[in-house]
């Protein structure tokens, strides 16, 4: 997942639409700041306001991992919640709400592409979805005070493939998944679908499909630094008590992040130690 920004928005907004710095939280502020004040757009971010469990992918988690250096909200069988990464992050979204530059209600259609929001939380699948729609470009999800593009985790909403211990045959169902992701297979999932395969050495196992793809080489070079939602028999659960705790405090500034985050932390690892 990376920030697409609309040029063209950028532009009308004053900021600088082929390098803009959006790499810290303050200056990704400053520059949403700009475009709501400009007129250039009626919210400078617009991720989806709404409460299913797996929203969180496309707002607080990418930016939690980017900001923790590849973790996620559990950890060593604990909740991470109440550590100050996770507050940062948290209450950077809550003033992006507080302050009118992301919008709380759902829109009913594509915000980024209607230009009513000049930036989006995307995947590589955006960039055959867009086109010549938006006239757009890609930048790091930002951290506290700002990484270099080489060192930003984020979340890769991969699509896996599990297999049940129920399975009757499973030598052979494990001998087909090797072989769907061999290097060769994801070499043809990449080049049919835009889609990265979760590899540590994706950019240089396919070194020609980037050097005549430019576009999709950003998400190639992030894909070797990714981090998944943990796993577990609960794990839905406690994403929804994430979800619940930040649309209260960060979405609709109902009291603090920290006493929503504290009380979600608790029904996480409640769950977290069900078996």
């Amino acid at each position: 997942m990376m920030i697409f920004y609309n040029k063209d928005l950028f532009a009308k907004a004053g900021l600088d639409a082929d390098n803009p710095d959006l790499s810290t939280y303050e200056t990704f502020l400053t520059a949403a700041q700009k475009i709501v004040s400009s007129g250039a757009a009626p919210y400078a971010i617009h991720p989806a306001p709404t409460s299913e469990f797996f929203q969180p992918n496309f707002d607080y988690l990418p930016l939690l991992a980017a900001q923790t250096g590849g973790k996620t909200f559990i950890e060593n069988g604990k909740s991470t919640l109440t550590s100050q990464d996770s507050l940062d992050v948290a209450n950077f979204w809550k003033t992006l709400y507080s302050d009118g530059l992301a919008g709380k209600e759902q829109y009913q259609g594509d915000a980024f592409a209607d230009g009513k929001a000049a930036m989006a939380i995307v995947g590589p699948w955006a960039i055959a979805y867009y086109g010549d729609k938006v006239q757009w470009g890609s930048v790091p999800v930002p951290t506290k005070d700002g990484k270099p593009a080489d060192q930003v985790y984020t979340f890769p909403d991969a699509k896996n493939i599990g297999m049940y211990s129920s399975c009757k045959n499973q030598a052979t169902a494990w001998d087909v998944l090797k072989f769907a992701t061999s290097k060769e297979q994801d070499g043809k999932l990449l080049d049919m679908t835009g889609q990265m395969p979760i590899r540590t050495d994706l950019s240089t196992d396919y070194a020609d499909y980037f050097s005549s793809h430019p576009a999709y080489k950003e998400f190639g070079d992030q894909s070797a630094r990714t981090t998944e939602d943990p796993t577990g028999v609960n794990t839905i659960a406690q994403l929804q008590a994430l979800r619940d705790a930040y649309s209260k405090a960060v979405i609709n500034g109902n009291g603090s992040v920290e006493d929503a985050f504290q009380t979600a932390s608790g029904t996480i690892d409640k769950l977290q130690a069900q078996k």
